[in-house]
């Protein structure tokens, strides 16, 4: 057993440095951010952004202040389109389908950008006003923290097709 101490030591300090990979450093590193809430699943507004994943942070910190309304599978294309011809993205986005005929839906996206520890953004309710011709998407934008990194926290639903001629917008609420 005593032919090769050495080994053994080296084995032994292997093992504690790695097993010291494992430990929770508190207070070194902030916390993971708080997921997104996805709606209820009996609200109008229905969680999309499986279809965005692959869309990368560099294209969504440009997209401050701009309403994506896609109402079909062109439309769609084309977004994924733009990402991949902004060049912002190393790599092609990837292209998830969305049934917009067989659904009655559409989709409806947004970014939240910032500087902190976290960002989140919780829908709060769709909104029809038939007298303005207008489906309004209420949501809460929070970024928190004082951390010095800048942050880009997509929201993308699907909601039904609003009525021709109606309008949809975000109404986006600070907390």
């Amino acid at each position: 057993m005593a032919r090769h101490p050495g080994i053994i030591i080296v084995l032994a300090g292997l093992l504690l440095l790695l097993g010291g990979c494992a430990l929770p450093w508190e207070g070194l590193l902030p916390t993971a951010p708080a997921p997104t809430a996805p709606p209820a699943p009996d609200s109008p507004m229905q969680d999309a952004r499986s279809l965005i994943g692959g869309v990368c942070f560099n294209y969504w910190v440009e997209q401050v202040n701009r309403l994506f309304v896609i109402q079909s599978a062109g439309e769609h294309i084309a977004f994924y389109n733009e990402v991949d011809e902004s060049g912002l993205c190393r790599f092609p986005v990837i292209r998830e389908p969305f049934e917009f005929g067989a659904t009655g839906r559409i989709l409806v996206g947004a970014v939240n950008v910032g500087t902190g520890c976290h960002a989140v953004t919780d829908p709060l309710a769709l909104v029809v006003d038939d007298e303005a011709r207008t489906v309004t998407l209420r949501v809460r934008w929070q970024v928190t923290g004082a951390c010095d990194y800048r942050l880009a926290r997509p929201f993308w639903v699907s909601i039904p097709r609003p009525p021709e001629g109606y309008a949809v917008q975000l109404e986006a609420i600070p907390e």
